[in-house]
């Protein structure tokens, strides 16, 4: 399964919007313990203040996508891997540096009606996304080859 993903990159595209929406219902609900003010003092604490470092897995994801969709067309199974990184960090099967995130997130999901039916309709967008190959050998590759992505875009 190496075939181009140009039929994917609009889902891939809509799955990463669902994502900010998420990413937008957890920051609202998280600005009621801890107002930031302005729109660009609010960027600065999500990207510098430590209290607000556990939302980095996301928002970090949610920035290799838009680079990824924008930058080319993407092998559909890269675009699966990205699919199964998202499902894997909102459903706890992300990689234990994720931890802190999947610990917070767990407790405004169950928490905040909001953020649940935001949660729902990023699953929903990521499930639209191509299925991983069937072979172990082809997913561990399409998995490194978007780690490499993602290792290059932030080294950029």
């Amino acid at each position: 399964m190496t075939s181009s993903s140009a039929p994917w990159m609009q889902t891939l595209a809509d799955s990463s919007a669902a994502l900010r929406e998420l990413l937008g219902a957890i920051i609202r609900v998280e600005q009621q313990y801890e107002p930031a003010g302005s729109p660009l003092r609010l960027l600065q604490a999500i990207t510098e203040d430590p209290s607000w470092a556990w939302l980095r897995p996301l928002y970090q994801l949610i920035a290799d996508i838009d680079h990824a969709t924008a930058e080319s067309d993407l092998p559909a199974t890269e675009v699966a891997a990205i699919g199964a990184h998202a499902r894997g960090l909102l459903s706890g099967d992300g990689a234990p540096i994720e931890q802190t995130f999947l610990d917070r997130y767990r407790g405004l999901l169950q928490s905040d009606p909001g953020i649940a039916i935001a949660h729902g309709a990023a699953l929903r967008a990521l499930q639209r996304l191509p299925p991983e190959p069937e072979t172990e050998a082809e997913r561990l590759h399409a998995h490194h080859q978007w780690a490499m992505r993602r290792k290059h875009h932030r080294g950029a």
